[in-house]
């Protein structure tokens, strides 16, 4: 076929009818997964194009979905954290599959009704935020104002939006319990415990060391280190000279372990001869840095993907579940 077609047309070439094709077109779950593989095969020969400002139009939709960092007016974190860039990454190709356009903002989270008011609300059909943050209460008044939105993050009580995320404790866990069977006996860790996310690594952290038998006597040794990696380095510097004798370290992001090996190293000491170090999130940088960087994997891809699904399912007012995975550990050469 060489001739575009229009919606009646594609309709008829596959035997249903219009609003079957529309649906089908915009992944809609009430049309079957053979029936749509049909429908766009058939799309893509015709020559078929969907008119999405027509579309967006008539449904009321701006074509758009903000993307939201959740981080505190002062902190500086900024977006080219290698985490968020990655996540913002993949929501990127997953909304232009979908047809949508990413925007993505600075707003802060101060109250939800300026949120609600925001040119960010607004202008978008729904909102991703990637991280709680301290804005667990206002991320609850936002989705009870009927807000369509997604969160990435940690299972928190009393929570009420919809969440997408990984087994934080879990991923804690796992790194410690690896980092205990590689013969370490003094772990450190390294994290802000004021945020939800490495609250639950702490626990996981925490666990496993009482598993061990090391809990009780003092075993924990935490240092308050941000996911910025200049503030984080100036308080790791200070962590690892007063505590000569960590021989292990559980990091809350490959960022963080990336900057504490380069410290470590500068300080005389070797990886992981001497101290053996876990990063958490397994990005790509885990793999170049030297030694290679053993990660707890959140699997991203598989993040962004289930949040643009959560999201759309609201938007078009379907049901909504959580979307959680497990954490994997990858074993490489820091650990």
């Amino acid at each position: 076929m060489n001739k575009r077609v229009d919606m009646a047309g594609l309709a008829r070439l596959a035997g249903v009818s219009k609003s079957t094709v529309s649906r089908a077109l915009a992944d809609s779950p009430l049309v079957s997964k053979a029936t749509k593989q049909v429908i766009i095969d058939l799309a893509a020969e015709s020559g078929y194009a969907v008119n999405t400002t027509a579309r967006n139009f008539r449904l009321g939709r701006t074509g758009i979905v903000a993307v939201v960092l959740t981080l505190e007016p002062n902190s500086p974190q900024t977006t080219n954290d290698p985490f968020f860039m990655t996540m913002i990454a993949e929501i990127a190709e997953q909304l232009r599959d979908k047809g949508y356009n990413t925007l993505l903002s600075h707003e802060r989270l101060t109250t939800s009704q300026s949120f609600l008011q925001s040119q960010t609300c607004q202008g978008s059909d729904g909102v991703i935020f990637i991280g709680q943050g301290r804005h667990h209460d206002t991320l609850n008044e936002l989705a009870s104002a009927g807000l369509p939105m997604a969160v990435w993050g940690a299972e928190l009580s009393g929570r009420v939006y919809p969440l997408v995320g990984s087994d934080n404790e879990l991923g804690g866990y796992l790194a410690c319990r690896h980092l205990l069977s590689r013969g370490c006996k003094r772990i450190g860790f390294m994290g802000d415990l004021d945020y939800p996310e490495p609250q639950l690594r702490y626990s996981g952290y925490v666990r496993a060391l009482k598993e061990a038998g090391y809990a009780d006597s003092g075993q924990a040794v935490e240092a308050s280190v941000s996911f910025d990696p200049t503030s984080a380095r100036r308080a790791m510097r200070d962590y690892l000279a007063n505590n000569k004798h960590i021989d292990g370290l559980l990091c809350c992001s490959d960022v963080i372990a990336i900057s504490a090996i380069s410290l470590l190293q500068e300080l005389g000491r070797r990886v992981p001869e001497d101290v053996s170090v876990v990063g958490y999130d397994n990005l790509s940088l885990a793999e170049i840095t030297h030694p290679t960087l053993t990660s707890i994997d959140q699997d991203v891809p598989w993040g962004a993907k289930q949040l643009c699904d959560s999201l759309f399912s609201q938007v078009n007012e379907l049901e909504c579940s959580d979307r959680l995975a497990s954490a994997r550990l990858v074993i490489r050469a820091s650990a």
